[in-house]
């Protein structure tokens, strides 16, 4: 007859090789992604950037009614003149 003993120890072995490895994934979580995370740089397309003045232009371009293009290009407070 076989004995449990060494199953059993495998069974242990391979439960206290989980728990180190669920601790050292919190670990590492909390440590390197989490700070990343939280100092993410605003995107591209915020309010005021330099990406809607050009998305504005582009339209003017386009667009049949201009005056109303002018004033909404105004409305984004673009630097240069469209």
């Amino acid at each position: 007859m076989m004995s449990t003993a060494p199953l059993a120890k495998l069974v242990l072995f391979m439960f206290c090789l989980a728990i180190a490895g669920s601790a050292l994934a919190g670990a590492h979580y909390y440590t390197v992604d989490l700070p990343a995370q939280k100092n993410l740089p605003a995107p591209g397309n915020a309010q005021f950037s330099k990406s809607n003045c050009d998305v504005c232009k582009h339209n003017c371009i386009v667009d049949k009614d201009i005056i109303s293009c002018l004033s909404h290009c105004q409305e984004q407070q673009c630097p240069e003149n469209v």
